[in-house]
């Protein structure tokens, strides 16, 4: 069976100038010609510009997809190493779309929040974003190092409570007292803001960085090289 360049379009689902051009590159080859001189592809046609469609669904090249259909012994080596190369490109265009993402995200929560924008402001939660992940493996260990507290702090409880033996509550409410300082202590080691005006990080003392108020991710403090005093964003202490 023969198809026009108009059929073999409509079964590819594209336009009869992308036959065209795949034609006039070199990629699309007519089987034979009808009376008045147009192209005719056969089956051979059609399959191979499915396989071009897929390619370029891909996101590979024509002179990546070129190569793969003029070298049929190693098209399967030559079509991995493309692959993998569009693989590596792929990842480092979701990286960074989903950085922005997350930017626009924060910045739209900082409005939504009253805060003001400065010039510095994309590159300060650029630099949060990147923070955060670190910042979440110090919460997490935070986390769980609470819940043993607590669970801890119940059963010495319960303990004295129940059977009357004060001995563990004694000795471990003080062990508890000290996980929780430890829990501080680890926050505060491991936080740090980003000066909503100079862009600069920095680290408050530690009773007033406590006592400041807050917001799950900032906390108003006075910039210790501005000089300026509103919400500033939390980052991760180098």
């Amino acid at each position: 069976m023969s198809y026009s360049s108009g059929e073999l379009a409509k079964l590819c689902g594209v336009t009869v100038r992308t036959v065209q051009f795949y034609d006039g590159q070199g990629l699309l080859k007519p089987e034979a010609f009808s009376e008045g001189g147009r192209r005719l592809y056969g089956e051979a046609g059609l399959k191979t510009l499915q396989i071009i469609c897929m390619y370029k669904n891909l996101g590979l090249s024509l002179s990546e997809i070129k190569h793969v259909l003029s070298d049929e012994s190693n098209c399967r080596e030559i079509l991995i190493s493309a692959l993998a190369e569009r693989e590596s490109a792929l990842e480092k265009e979701l990286k960074e779309k989903r950085l922005q993402f997350d930017c626009v995200k924060t910045v739209k929560k900082q409005l939504a929040d009253g805060l003001a924008i400065s010039p510095n402001t994309f590159i300060d939660v650029q630099t949060v974003m990147e923070g955060k992940k670190r910042l979440k493996v110090a919460y997490a260990v935070m986390t769980v190092m609470a819940i043993l507290g607590l669970v801890a702090e119940i059963a010495f409880t319960v303990l004295w409570a129940v059977k009357g033996w004060w001995l563990p509550f004694a000795i471990g409410m003080p062990c508890v007292f000290v996980l929780m300082v430890v829990l501080i202590t680890i926050y505060y080691k491991n936080t740090a803001y980003i000066c909503r005006d100079c862009g600069k990080k920095f680290k408050p003392k530690f009773w007033t960085m406590f006592f400041a108020p807050h917001t799950p991710k900032t906390r108003k403090l006075k910039c210790p090289y501005c000089g300026s005093k509103k919400y500033h964003m939390e980052t991760y202490s180098d």
